[in-house]
């Protein structure tokens, strides 16, 4: 039985391994986030500061330090790419799918574990997460620890278990802020009172666990707090989270059922199996023989997901964290899968496979035509689709999932080997910064006008100056030095009347906005 966990651990970690890292350095960084966090890193390790983040050489506030500091150990490793800026997400992808094997396997048995492994494997937006320079993977891996080890714990009644409880909230709140806490104390307090079981709270080493997540997350956050005369803390805590959570941020906001709505598409492959994972809870509580563990792990999913409703500013990433336990669950009551819960896996892929060959090939051929072939990619799921109900016809459950999993690995490795590098080639922000960095001196000055990108500062290397005045871009010219220009067309035309020595060095339609994006040169003489 061992020789056979062990193998299947490996076959899980390979699996994973192949997913996550392929093509990984492929296509450059997508705005926003991959190049703000990237290049944030990238600053600190040239000033060598660990505390204080910056991006173009300004404080940023937006995310705690976790993710820089793996960043800068990969750009030791690696160079400064984007292979190095994303390597450690799909590394904490493959923990979380190991710690899903592992406490699935201790919590409910050693199938449940490979099952829930697999599931979380494939799953849409778990691998979008493990795949991108974000603190996002770092969240999901140690947040789950911190719940999975207080599972463990309260099941086991092992004081190690609870010490990694803390250790791990600690690093969570380094990786993304007061949430890695916040939600899972509050599932906690919130299973301890339906378990009415307070009298454990004895068991838990509260005042040492205190102290253990105290010495890993103070230093750092009082440093940072110190070293910015309280800056960083203002705009991290108030802006970034009670303000994100009060009010909607940068336009991404939702209604209250939002979650609802993204889930069964976040989830896919799985999604198909949401009303069947109620059902099944629902009969396990009404036949009083749902374990501690469906309980521990129901109550996270509905505090997260109600958290993040509640909330304003609406992401569907937000809600990333739940899907290892989202993932265990499933492989729990895949034990007793009826033939509707088969057929309704089947037919919401069927579904997903049409919307991307269909909605998806019209929305490509308006906006790019000559990407109108990625919808094709819907085809495999329609493929895998027959190919499932063949299986459930036959009666054979595990082949009907198995299917749909190879089906999501197959489309996933598609979407990286030919999609994204596809995609990328229409993303215009890179070849403009490679062009100016191919020309820079120690006297040029890179303006952003009316247009900004944040990758636009990570691949030149160079401090961008972003301003809509035409007077600020006027006296910065008009000193002896050459000058890039990067903007919206017309506004950069307009400018020219007024610059007659503005040269437009090349021109390409906008990936992210609907425009045409131009680069432009000025060279100052010296009187």
């Amino acid at each position: 039985m061992l020789t056979k966990k062990i193998l299947a651990l490996i076959l899980l970690v390979f699996l994973s391994g192949v997913l996550f890292y392929a093509g990984l350095g492929k296509v450059s960084l997508w705005d926003i986030d991959e190049p703000n966090n990237a290049e944030c890193a990238r600053e600190m390790m040239l000033r060598h500061d660990p505390i204080v983040p910056t991006f173009n050489w300004e404080l940023r506030t937006d995310k705690p330090v976790l993710i820089y500091w793996c960043m800068w150990a990969s750009y030791k490793l690696f160079g400064v790419n984007e292979f190095a800026a994303r390597f450690t997400s799909p590394l904490f992808g493959i923990t979380t799918v190991i710690l899903v094997f592992l406490a699935g396997n201790a919590l409910l048995g050693w199938p449940v574990g490979f099952w829930a492994g697999l599931i979380l494997s494939v799953t849409l937006f778990f691998n979008v997460s493990v795949r991108i320079a974000t603190p996002d993977a770092a969240l999901i891996f140690f947040i789950n620890l911190a719940i999975f080890s207080f599972l463990l714990g309260y099941e086991k009644r092992r004081a190690i278990f609870f010490y990694l409880f803390y250790l791990a909230m600690g690093l969570a709140v380094l990786a993304k802020g007061p949430m890695g806490i916040v939600l899972p104390v509050g599932t906690i307090c919130l299973f301890l009172l339906i378990k009415r079981d307070i009298a454990v709270l004895k068991e838990i080493k509260v005042w040492q666990g205190l102290i253990l997540f105290t010495l890993i997350v103070l230093p750092w956050y009082l440093l940072v707090g110190l070293k910015t005369d309280g800056a960083f803390l203002k705009g991290f805590l108030l802006k970034h989270n009670i303000h994100r959570f009060l009010s909607p941020m940068e336009g991404h906001k939702g209604p209250f059922f939002f979650y609802l709505l993204v889930l069964p598409f976040a989830f896919f492959p799985w999604g198909g199996f949401l009303p069947y994972l109620l059902w099944a809870g629902h009969k396990s509580r009404v036949e009083n023989s749902i374990t501690n563990t469906e309980i521990f792990l129901w109550l996270w999913l509905v505090l997260f997901i109600g958290f993040f409703s509640l909330a304003r500013t609406k992401l569907p990433t937000y809600i990333n964290p739940i899907y290892p336990a989202l993932a265990v669950l499933t492989a729990f009551y895949l034990q007793n899968l009826p033939r509707w819960a088969e057929r309704c896996l089947l037919h919401f892929n069927a579904f997903f496979g049409l919307l991307l060959l269909l909605g998806g090939g019209a929305a490509l051929v308006y906006f790019y035509p000559h990407l109108a072939w990625v919808a094709l990619f819907g085809l495999i799921l329609l493929l895998f689709w027959q190919i499932g109900l063949y299986f459930s016809r036959q009666n054979k459950k595990n082949w009907v999932v198995l299917s749909q999993f190879i089906a999501a690995y197959i489309f996933t490795l598609a979407v990286v080997f030919l999609g994204t590098p596809a995609i990328d080639q229409y993303k215009l922000t890179k070849p403009f910064a490679l062009e100016i960095k191919s020309k820079l001196t120690p006297n040029t000055t890179i303006i952003a006008y009316h247009y900004f990108q944040p990758s636009l500062v990570f691949y030149t290397q160079h401090k961008v100056l972003k301003t809509d005045n035409p007077q600020t871009v006027k006296d910065i010219v008009n000193q002896p030095e050459q000058t890039f220009i990067i903007g919206r067309q017309s506004p950069l035309q307009a400018l020219k009347t007024q610059l007659p020595n503005l040269q437009f060095l090349q021109c390409r339609p906008g990936f992210y906005v609907r425009d045409v994006i131009c680069l432009g040169y000025v060279k100052t003489q010296k009187p």
